[in-house]
């Protein structure tokens, strides 16, 4: 049995600026059934001694983790294999809860999945989405969707900032993987496979509020996938082995990748080596148009 119904974890690098009003966002939740498990990634700030201070302060459950710069996946993983609670959520260093009743809203939501789902079908949920606020706005999900595929969502046309609350119990065999010298793989990762075998409910509120942060994450994204080729080429290639939609365009993306690492184990591994001969060609277009456009970003940065 877990202590508590939700964790909710931070991965930090140098936000001691930031972690400041995530801190007080947790501080005023009416409901208190929750820890906060914040991972310290090698920052060289003051993050340690301000979450040491809190932890002191003892107003919510917070624990405390520090390791050698390694990246948010990492981070995750460390916060998965010591939480205590039935459900987690990621909350990044530089955004808040909505207002003081998110996690009450969030486990009063959760409570009432028994009397509209049978075991059979709870078992097959996976995780919650909810709506992530960002520079003040929001895209509410479209009407008369409830209980989702991923792709559904997608193939609805739905674009959105979400947030997404997993059981713990999933998560923890469930992990990302590790690559040598790389720090990052898409979150798109973990929630596709998991997407596989189980759905997702949608709760149609905020839980979340995002600021867009010029040296954060977003900003970073594009750059972040091409700096860590390996991760984003088994991406692309887990999307083929699930037969997500687009898988054109995942094999051409691998093909590019691949050339991009000197076609270094090209097909070890493969979900279809077939299909990653066939469109060579076409990876070695998309090879250049992404050298060009990374060279590009360069000199624009």
């Amino acid at each position: 049995m877990s202590r508590y119904q939700l964790t909710i974890f931070t991965p930090s690098f140098n936000r001691a600026n930031t972690l400041s009003a995530l801190y007080r966002s947790l501080c005023i939740q009416q409901c208190k059934d929750f820890e906060w498990i914040v991972v310290d990634d090698g920052s060289t700030d003051s993050t340690g001694e301000l979450v040491s201070g809190w932890i002191r302060e003892d107003k919510i459950s917070i624990k405390y983790f520090r390791q050698e710069n390694s990246g948010k996946m990492p981070s995750h993983n460390l916060a998965v294999d010591n939480l205590d609670s039935e459900w987690f959520m990621c909350v990044d260093s530089d955004d808040r809860l909505y207002d003081a009743s998110t996690v009450g809203n969030c486990i009063e939501f959760l409570k009432s999945l028994p009397g509209e789902f049978t075991a059979a079908e709870l078992s097959k949920i996976c995780g919650v989405i909810s709506l992530k606020i960002i520079n003040g706005r929001f895209n509410s999900f479209p009407s008369g969707m409830r209980n989702v595929h991923l792709q559904d969502l997608k193939r609805s046309g739905y674009r959105g900032e979400t947030s997404f609350m997993v059981k713990s119990s999933l998560l923890k065999d469930h992990k990302y993987p590790r690559f040598d010298g790389e720090k990052f793989v898409t979150d798109a990762y973990l929630y596709e496979r998991l997407d596989k075998d189980h759905t997702f409910l949608l709760m149609n509120v905020p839980t979340q509020v995002c600021k867009y942060n010029p040296d954060g994450y977003s900003s970073k994204y594009r750059r972040l996938l091409f700096s860590n080729p390996r991760g984003y080429r088994e991406y692309h290639n887990q999307r083929i082995a699930l037969k997500y939609d687009g898988i054109l365009r995942s094999a051409v993306c691998y093909d590019a990748i691949s050339i991009r690492m000197g076609l270094k184990d090209f097909l070890k591994g493969a979900a279809s080596p077939l299909l990653y001969l066939a469109v060579l060609p076409l990876g070695f277009c998309k090879y250049l148009y992404d050298s060009l456009s990374l060279k590009t970003y360069r000199n624009i940065c």
